[in-house]
């Protein structure tokens, strides 16, 4: 069965400029949650009778039990609003704290810092992609999705519990070494394809990272770290006039050889014949 928007775990939508304004139209909703990262200006809006505001590099995080409605916006704004369903949530082993803090507050500001801010941005964005291709599943599976989506719940209670001045043996050691990984992984992907460099990173053996990494999410490090490579890869070829030489430079493989082998073999196509079925 083909995957649509409709029954996907989130809902993603993208402000930028003039373009992009916000519909300051009431949405309901039924105990989803609401991620807002603003990149530049200032966003207000109502959940739930209740206002919040974001300005640039911040996250809230609202719990929405009946409707959400966006009433003021800066007409430079650029920042994204992702709503999740309460179940999706619900299954993430680490958000049980999380969850329990955003029923009694309603909602949580956090201020992430410079790097983290960047890190942010990035998983938006791979939000986004994703989510404008739900429709066909050819161009990205669902589950680059649902893993994009984890990684933002695990980044967001993670900064909570820590800016909350809560100790990081709140959480298991697997949970905290796959949260690292994934943030390093998020910030040097395009650059570093190889599990020795993430372990170095993070003072641990390939193998010891690995298996902690698959006992979390279910995928080893390799896996983690082809797969938002070939997703990213094909957002490129299909968003992007860039040649295969310059998308292959982009992501750093050695030559445009290794990039259409390793795209094929995940794929089943050359890149060339990607583009051809489903660029623009």
């Amino acid at each position: 069965m083909e995957t649509t928007r409709e029954n996907s775990p989130g809902e993603v939508h993208f402000w930028k400029g003039s373009h992009h304004f916000p519909s300051r139209e009431r949405r309901t909703c039924s105990g989803d949650f609401l991620f807002i990262f603003i990149k530049s200006g200032i966003l207000r809006a109502v959940v739930d009778g209740s206002r919040i505001s974001c300005t640039a590099n911040e996250l809230v995080v609202a719990l929405c039990r009946s409707y959400y409605q966006v009433i003021k916006y800066d007409k430079d704004i650029s920042g994204y609003l992702v709503k999740v369903n309460w179940q999706f949530i619900t299954d993430i082993k680490m958000s049980g704290r999380f969850i329990e803090l955003l029923v009694s507050r309603h909602a949580l500001k956090i201020l992430p810092d410079r790097l983290d801010a960047v890190v942010l941005h990035r998983i938006m964005k791979l939000l986004n992609h994703y989510y404008q291709y739900l429709r066909n599943p050819n161009r990205f599976p669902k589950a680059s999705f649902t893993a994009a989506l984890s990684l933002l719940v695990f980044q967001a209670a993670w900064h909570q519990d820590i800016q909350a001045g809560k100790s990081e043996s709140n959480y298991s050691r697997r949970e905290l070494l796959t949260v690292a990984f994934f943030r390093q992984l998020i910030r040097h992907y395009r650059e570093q394809h190889s599990v020795a460099f993430y372990a170095g990173q993070l003072c641990v053996t390939t193998g010891y990272l690995s298996r902690v990494v698959r006992e979390v999410t279910g995928k080893t490090v390799l896996e983690s770290i082809t797969e938002i490579l070939v997703s990213d890869s094909k957002f490129l070829l299909v968003g992007s006039d860039a040649t295969i030489e310059e998308i292959s430079e982009q992501l750093h493989f050695t030559s445009a050889g290794s990039f259409s082998r390793l795209f094929k073999k995940q794929t089943g196509m050359t890149p060339t014949r990607y583009r051809k079925s489903y660029g623009r």
